[in-house]
């Protein structure tokens, strides 16, 4: 098998979340930030063909581009990378040694909120979270609007960016997550929140699925 364009800008992504990842035979992939802040789940155009643990996802990935996209064939105990020139023999590692997700797939029941969050408002509102140094990203409820906030939360004086969302007519609310779990990648997002646990960040564009923690202090 080749892996896709999709396939390899989804595991690059995986990469800058766990620096490892159990494969799963089929096409459904998961990983887990070792924090256990972000899940990640996605039904890639490729499917597997056998369990198989990677240990280093970026040097995974570093072989596969300077071999040039070559044809991989997976076995229980390594996969072969060849390109028509060279054959890499690329070992597994047991997946005891990475931190995964559970079995059981996440559930939002009963949401707080709900709303679109499109890709030019995050990608902005992510930018500017880190030129001026703001390591929260907060959604406030009140006074008749749903607001984005980035922010250092714990500093009344510092800069913060604010901006309008949706018209909101719950009760006060207030969801504070840290920008530094926002490791998604660039789409129009559908978004749900239950206060005091997680953020569900549903592509509208791409089969993935964010499941980000709240900051609960």
């Amino acid at each position: 098998m080749k892996l896709s364009d999709y396939t390899l800008t989804v595991l690059k992504n995986f990469s800058t979340i766990n620096s490892g990842l159990v494969l799963q035979p089929g096409t459904k992939q998961r990983t887990m930030s070792p924090e256990k802040t972000i899940l990640v789940e996605v039904d890639l155009e490729d499917s597997f063909s056998h369990r198989f643990g990677i240990y280093d996802l970026v040097q995974f990935l570093g072989n596969v581009t300077t071999l040039n996209n070559p044809d991989l064939e997976f076995s229980d105990k390594f996969v072969k990378m060849s390109d028509g020139t060279f054959n890499l023999f690329y070992l597994s590692c047991s997946p005891e040694l990475v931190i995964s997700p559970p079995d059981k797939s996440l559930v939002m029941e009963n949401p707080d909120v709900k709303f679109d969050l499109s890709n030019s408002i995050l990608t902005k509102t992510l930018r500017l979270a880190s030129m001026n140094g703001l390591p929260n990203l907060s959604l406030l409820g009140k006074d008749g609007s749903l607001d984005l906030r980035v922010h250092e939360k714990s500093n009344d004086t510092s800069n913060y960016v604010h901006t309008k969302l949706i018209d909101y007519t719950g009760e006060n609310f207030m969801a504070t997550f840290s920008t530094d779990n926002f490791k998604i990648m660039p789409d129009d997002y559908e978004v749900e929140i239950k206060s005091g646990s997680f953020g569900k960040f549903k592509s509208k564009n791409k089969n993935v699925t964010y499941w980000i923690a709240l900051e609960t202090k």
